[in-house]
This record gives structure tokens, sequence and C-alpha cells, in this order.
């Protein structure tokens, strides 16, 4: 499997360029391997080759293991050196003609220079192509002695490129590394901001549940509106400790089947609190989303909730409209109604109404005005 850290991207890259150094160095030695400055053409094809074929496996290997083995490299440099050797005794001329293995080594340095971590590795290998290069100038040089530009020019040459691909490698790793290290505290900075989001919305919705059934409940046996002796308040009592228990556990939303039979629910759960809802429920799709089926159902609820709390009346109107794709549910009353604009800022209506429509893609409206009822509409469109 490839390596998918920034250090093994890294790795691939220079690869890649590593090879196409190697490319270079050959390919215009196979474009003039008839040339005549060749003492045998086939000698010099031959070479070539074994050269094409030696970088074959050493990049096919490298390949498969992501990087290049310590000892092909060591090895490569023995080659390369051994090929520098035998192209130059393959000359007719000088060491200045085109010998293709002076590239060969200066490449194998850039190998050594990427390739190996240890100073002291790299130290040695670079010394092993600059000697044999330096043994080769002397043995090829004029009678006067070695040509000193030339050796210079050999040293420079091996050195520049084991240099400049040490330098680009080990940047190269550092950067990715550092974006590893980046990409990792991005991940877990988005997990801890997912786990924090998760849990937000749990309390959430815990606090609604509790606002909109045990509260509420505490509420109106508070203020005298519910008479905790009576059976019907005592049953809804029984319901609200159902629903802390459920909270108490695995927290799962409870499945409330259809809307019309969520809304009846809803209904019978208003009963019990002493309201008087009448219901009309036009046909309602049966592919309603379940978590559209419970918001509706929980903003239904606390309306009527409501009516309990604040209207001072005990009866209200529960109506199911569809229009096309458009779900309507409407819950008004006929009680002391109240100016929106005025009301004070609270939990129920906005959380519990008007967030919870909203988070299934619906909208929540109401309308009332001092003496003359309220109307809640919730809307959804399919």
């Amino acid at each position: 499997m490839a390596d998918v850290t920034g250090e093994g991207r890294a790795n691939r890259f220079m690869l890649v360029l590593l090879a196409l150094h190697r490319i270079t160095c050959l390919a215009p030695a196979v474009v003039t391997c008839a040339y005549g400055a060749y003492r045998s053409a086939w000698a010099n094809l031959g070479l070539l080759v074994a050269a094409t074929a030696w970088n074959v496996v050493l990049f096919g290997v490298a390949r498969r293991r992501g990087w290049f083995p310590t000892a092909l490299v060591h090895l490569d440099v023995l080659l390369a050196g051994a090929v520098l050797v035998a192209v130059t005794a393959n000359l007719t001329t000088d060491v200045g003609a085109p010998n293709w293995g002076n590239l060969l080594v200066q490449a194998s340095g850039s190998l050594v220079g990427a390739a190996l971590a240890r100073p002291w590795a790299v130290a040695g290998d670079l010394l092993v192509l600059v000697l044999i290069q330096s043994l080769v100038i002397v043995a090829v040089g004029p009678g006067t002695g070695p040509s000193v530009p030339a050796l210079v020019h050999a040293v420079n040459g091996v050195a520049c490129f084991a240099l400049v691909a040490g330098f680009a490698v080990r940047y190269l790793r550092r950067t990715g590394r550092n974006l590893d290290r980046t990409n990792a505290q991005r991940l877990a900075a988005e997990a801890d901001a997912a786990a924090d989001h998760a849990r937000f919305v749990t309390r959430l919705a815990h606090h609604r549940t509790l606002h909109d059934t045990v509260l509420t409940t505490l509420t109106l046996i508070a203020r005298g509106v519910a008479d905790p002796g009576r059976p019907e308040v005592r049953r809804r009592c029984a319901r609200d400790a159902e629903v802390v228990r459920g909270l108490l556990g695995d927290g799962s939303d409870a499945e409330f089947g259809t809307l019309g039979e969520a809304l009846r629910d809803v209904v019978s759960e208003a009963s019990l609190l002493g309201l008087r809802v009448r219901y009309q429920g036009a046909t309602v799709p049966a592919d309603v989303p379940p978590q559209v089926v419970a918001a509706l159902r929980a903003a239904a609820q606390e309306a009527l909730n409501n009516v309990v709390k604040h209207a001072g009346v005990e009866h209200a109107w529960l109506t199911v409209t569809v229009e096309g794709r458009l779900l309507r549910v409407t819950v008004v009353d006929r009680g002391r109604g109240f100016r929106p604009e005025e009301a004070p800022p609270g939990f129920g209506f906005r959380h519990s109404i008007v967030d919870r429509v909203a988070e299934v893609g619906g909208r929540a409206r109401v309308s009332s005005e001092p003496g003359a009822g309220t109307c809640v509409e919730l809307t959804w469109a399919g």
C-alpha cells in the first residue's frame, strides 16, 4: 500500500526527479552510441543496455519499497564508477569526448545525497565517486599531468548534485511532516468540534423534551391550573416520568408513526391537562420523514401547552391541511391573546416551536392580538 503521509509523498516526488535525472544522462548516450569517438560501438551499446537494465531494477525496487535500500545505493556507486572506467577505456580520444559515464557518476552522486541519511555514509560514497573520476582523469590526462580544471569540475559536479538532491529531499520531507502535523491538528479540532456539537444537540433535545413535558406539567400544577389529584393529571405525570427515564437511558428518539397518529396523540396528552382540543385532519401523505413528524408533533404539543398556560381557555383547535406537497398544522385558541413583538423572550416558543420546525426545513408563524386569541401555524414542504 502506498505511503500517504507527507513524507511518503516527498519520497515519491524525489524518486521521480532522480529517475528523470538518470534518463537525461542515458538518453543522449543512446542517441550518440554510434559516435566515432568510441573504439567499439557495440561495446558502448552493451554498456548502455547494462546501465539501463540496472536502473530499471534500482528504481523498480525503490518504487515497490517506497525508497532506495541503502545496499543498492552503495552498489550503484560502484557500478557507476565501473561504467565510467569502461566507457573511458572505450574512447578513442581524451576524457573530454562525449563520456556519458561522467554523467552517470553525477547522477549516482545525487542519489547518494538524497537516499543516505548518515553523513559519514554520504561522505564515503561521494569520496569513492570523486576518487574514481580523479583516477580516470589522471590516467587519460596529458603527459604533463592531470588537468586541474578537469579535477575541479569532477569534484564540483558530484558534490553539487549530491548537495542539491540532499537539500531537496530533506526540505520536502520536513514540509511533508509539518503538513501531516497540521492536518492531524485540524482533524483533531474538527473531531472535537463535532463532538461538542453532538453534545450540544443532545443537551438541547433533552432541554426541549423536559420543557415540553415535566416542566410544563409542574408549572401548571404550581399555578393551580392542573389538579394533581385528578386521574388525568396523574396519568400525565406518569407519562412524564417515562420521558425522564428515557432520557436517563439511551436517549433514543421515540417513534410516533404517521403524522396523523402523532397529532392525535398530542390531542390526547392535552386532554390530560384539561384542554379540550378539536382535531380536524386531512389525509396526510404516508411518506413524511420521521424527523419531520417528530418536529411537527413536538411543536404542536408546545403550542397546546401554551394554550393551557397562557390563554385562559379550555378549548383549542388543531387542524391539518395539505396543499400539494405543503403540509400546514395550525393551532388556534380564542383566549386572551398577546402582542408577539412585546412578548418576553423565553425558551418555549423559540426553541420548542420555531427552531424545532426550522431544523427540518419548515417554518413557524404566530399571529395574536390581545383579546383575539392566538394562531400558531406550522408549515413544511415535502
